[in-house]
C-alpha cells in the first residue's frame, strides 16, 4: 500500500533523511530507497515500509512523481520547423 508524504529533512553527505508520513509519523529513508535525487519539501510516494535492525520503521521504496528518475535520459530537444 502506498501513501503520499513529504521529505522533512535530507543530508547528501550522510545519504539519509526523514519523511513525514501521514500514518507512521517520521520515517527514516536512505539514498538507496529513492529512484530520484531527494530534496527537502519534495512530495513523495512511499511504496514500501520495512523494519530497521532495532524494530523501528523505515521507508524502503520511495518515488517522487514530479522528478525524473535517476539514470533516465532527458527527452530529446524539440526542433522547431
Amino acid at each position: 500500500m502506498s501513501a503520499k508524504a513529504r521529505i522533512r529533512s535530507w543530508s547528501n553527505e550522510q545519504g539519509f533523511g526523514y519523511i513525514e508520513h501521514p500514518e507512521h509519523g517520521d520515517l527514516l529513508f536512505d539514498f538507496e530507497a529513492c529512484d530520484f535525487n531527494p530534496e527537502v519539501g519534495d512530495e513523495v510516494v512511499v511504496e514500501e515500509i520495512g523494519k530497521r535492525y532495532d524494530g523501528s520503521l523505515k521507508a524502503k521504496r520511495v518515488r517522487c512523481p514530479a522528478k525524473p528518475r535517476r539514470g533516465d535520459k532527458p527527452p530529446p530537444p524539440k526542433i522547431p520547423f
